[in-house]
């Protein structure tokens, strides 16, 4: 959503100023403003959300209570390889 408030009249360009009418109608050729879908980006994050787990609250108090009382164990060389997994997943090799 955009919102703008002041004038009708664009910024820095008053009726009275001719010469700021001259160079403002230049700049409108290269300028270029891109403007999203609110309802494509809606679908979007819809379709994103709906391919994720669900969330599993049991076993984040879990965690969070391990976490809490210090008895959280953790499988270094799990984590180090799930890392490096991911990370060559998001490189584009070809």
């Amino acid at each position: 959503m955009v919102k703008i408030t002041g004038s009708n009249q664009p910024m820095g360009i008053h009726k009275s100023a001719g010469k700021a009418k001259k160079s403002a109608s230049k700049s409108r050729a290269s300028d270029r403003v891109k403007v999203s879908d609110a309802a494509g980006l809606k679908e979007r994050a819809k379709v994103l959300l709906s391919d994720m787990p669900d969330v599993r609250l049991d076993q984040i108090e879990g965690i969070r209570d391990a976490l809490e009382n210090g008895s959280y164990t953790m499988n270094n060389k799990a984590i180090a390889s799930h890392i490096v997994r991911n990370a060559l997943s998001e490189h584009a090799w070809g």
